[in-house]
């Protein structure tokens, strides 16, 4: 929020508008806050936390794009190529919470949003943590505006390679009460 803040203004208006200041999110909440929504999705999609799926085994010779896979071939689905496809997202390289959002402003579910897997092998704590996300974020925009130390552009919101994964970036910034 730090690097975008016409996005945090307008998602604490749409917090404003649903919630008030007077009492906390639910999750309830969430169907009323598409942009919220949009831009936690877009986070999710942009952060790329897990690059690659747990590794699967084929269970039957596959033929895929022309190549063929042997049976008991190890395969490990690389997620990121989904989250940032081209053909899948129109600015993939970008953080554009537009791409969660339909002509009216409604949320928009993507089928290319697959930062949890996919299959009988997605992350067992999706919702939980899909609620906590949603309910942490929210509470926080409520309450806060967070401002950056240094100028925008300085700011890189890249993640850090770290083995098997991705991790954010540490930063330093002022979290103002709102009133």
């Amino acid at each position: 929020m730090q690097k975008y803040p016409h996005v945090q203004e307008r998602i604490q208006r749409e917090i404003d508008d649903v919630i008030g200041s007077s009492r906390c999110p639910s999750v309830q909440d969430r169907q009323n806050l598409p942009y919220t929504d949009a831009v936690i999705h877009e986070i999710q999609r942009t952060m790329d936390l897990a690059p690659t799926s747990l590794p699967h085994k084929m269970m039957r010779d596959t033929e895929f794009k022309g190549y063929c896979i042997p049976k008991d071939t190890m395969v490990l689905p690389l997620l990121s190529s989904v989250l940032s496809g081209p053909k899948l997202w129109k600015n993939p390289h970008t953080f554009d919470p537009g791409n969660f959002l339909a002509e009216d402003g409604s949320f928009k579910k993507a089928d290319a949003f697959l930062p949890f897997g996919l299959g009988k092998r997605v992350c067992p704590g999706e919702g939980l943590a899909r609620m906590a996300l949603f309910l942490f974020f929210t509470s926080l925009l409520q309450r806060f505006t967070f401002s950056s130390t240094q100028p925008l552009e300085e700011i890189d919101i890249s993640p850090e390679c770290s083995s098997f994964g991705k991790v954010p970036r540490s930063y330093h910034c002022y979290a103002t009460l709102r009133s």
